[in-house]
């Protein structure tokens, strides 16, 4: 029922409303703005390089370039931003903190998101390294900030497009027998039949007014691990190459947003580390990219012309699953990995497990949810199928990594990143996943915090 006011009551009204608007207390509606820069972060060889025990040299060369790419979403009234860097995990946490302080001073940035593309083919993030007189790290704070500033700099309106596809490039590297036993298959050259995992591709595209691709954020789950453990230069891996092909095709940015890729391989795991090696890397993130780009030419505009942003937060803490004091829990790691390295296991293990789950709503039709670990592909599709956003992407690698997330019944069965070479309790990934979406429902005002009548 319309309320009804008189003539002169509603002209008063009509006057306040443009006043108020005109000094702009009420927030306006707008095309989104969006800005993405790219600055190269490939740091001096020298460093060793994480991901494989068994890789005992530094660093000693370059493939191809590492980069930190920064996104960055503003719709008037609140600003997101997403900095993706092509290393094995996001920064440090006292890192990470300063640079979210600072962007929230300079940009009124009030939600930022880190992303490891998990490339195994950089450097480690320690403090002390390549020297403790001459630290690397200190220079990639500055180079993110860089990304971020660049990206405020530049953003432009924008309209925004959503498609899907599929890649076949990835395999379950857990095998589980029919006796009930697991072994592990780092490689599957030959294609052998195994428990699909999930190879959907997703693209969120960001268009200038006049058409022309701004930026494309790709978003697929596999383990950037082409290359293997004899493998001393750095590289974005068959990420990076995927980019670098989109962006010949389409122009504009290309950001590479990994999923839940705990279980997923790709079927050239550990191609060793020669010329010949490195053209079926290329190869392989061309074959995602003629992927993203026939998506590009498909894909299809979200409803609203002017979709605003919503944003949360919650940390969650998590326990620890075995006692790294029991005898037998330190007997099983010093023989799997020997005593130096689980020693070494011991002094990066944090002393708390606070589980951040940050969300990025857009328009009530994209969200992005971050996650911080490795997790098994299960929670990407349990997620995506659970949500009350059509289109919901899972972002491995998020400000955190606490190691591997198996799923309950993975880590009953056992095997790598599910029985051993995991920290987080049992469940953990189940109740992140849980309270991701009631977060979403929560924020979509679906769950209310006081009873309704």
């Amino acid at each position: 029922m319309d309320t009804y006011y008189p003539h002169s009551i509603r002209l008063f009204m009509g006057a306040m409303l443009i006043f108020l608007t005109a000094l702009g207390t009420i927030p306006q509606a707008r095309a989104l703005d969006v800005g993405v820069a790219s600055v190269e972060i490939t740091p001096p060889t020298g460093i060793p390089m994480p991901g494989y025990a068994a890789r005992k040299q530094p660093s000693q060369g370059v493939w191809d370039p590492l980069f930190a790419k920064g996104l960055v979403l503003d719709d008037g009234s609140r600003r997101a931003a997403f900095v993706v860097l092509d290393l094995i995990s996001p920064p440090p946490k006292d890192m990470r903190n300063r640079i979210q302080e600072q962007v929230k001073k300079k940009h009124n940035i009030s939600l930022l998101l880190f992303l490891a593309t998990h490339t195994h083919a950089g450097p480690v993030l320690k403090p002390d390294v390549p020297t403790p007189d001459n630290p690397w790290l200190p220079t990639l704070e500055e180079k993110i900030l860089q990304a971020v500033d660049k990206a405020v700099a530049a953003k432009i309106s924008v309209t925004v497009e959503v498609g899907y596809g599929t890649a076949d490039l990835t395999y379950d590297r857990r095998v589980v027998n029919p006796d009930g036993t697991v072994k592990m298959l780092w490689r599957n050259a030959e294609r052998t039949p195994g428990d699909p995992v999930d190879q959907t591709v997703g693209v969120v595209g960001f268009k200038k007014k006049n058409g022309q691709w701004l930026a494309t954020v790709v978003h697929f789950a596999g383990h950037p691990v082409i290359f293997g453990s004899d493998n001393l230069k750095y590289s974005a891996e068959w990420p990076g190459a995927m980019r670098r092909f989109v962006e010949k095709q389409l122009g504009g940015e290309c950001l590479f947003f990994q999923g839940a890729c705990g279980v997923a391989n790709p079927y050239l795991a550990n191609t060793p580390a020669t010329e010949e090696g490195y053209a079926v890397l290329m190869q392989e993130g061309q074959t995602l990219g003629e992927e993203v780009v026939r998506i590009a030419g498909v894909t299809n505009p979200i409803s609203s012309a002017m979709p605003a942003l919503n944003l949360s937060t919650e940390t969650i803490p998590l326990q620890y699953r075995f006692d790294f004091n029991n005898e037998k829990v330190r007997e099983f790691y010093i023989q799997q990995y020997g005593k130096e390295r689980f020693e070494e296991m011991l002094k990066e293990r944090p002393a708390e497990i606070l589980a951040e789950i940050p969300i990025v709503i857009l328009g009530k039709e994209i969200a992005w949810v971050g996650f911080p670990g490795e997790f098994f592909d299960e929670f990407q599709v349990d997620l995506r199928e659970r949500s009350p956003v059509p289109n919901t992407f899972f972002l491995g690698y998020c400000n955190d990594v606490f190691g591997y997330f198996p799923t309950i019944q993975a880590a009953a069965e056992g095997g790598y990143g599910a029985g051993y070479s995991t920290y987080v309790e049992v469940g953990a990934g189940e109740y992140l996943v849980n309270r991701a979406v009631i977060n979403l429902h929560r924020m979509l005002g679906r769950l209310k915090p006081v009873p309704e009548m």
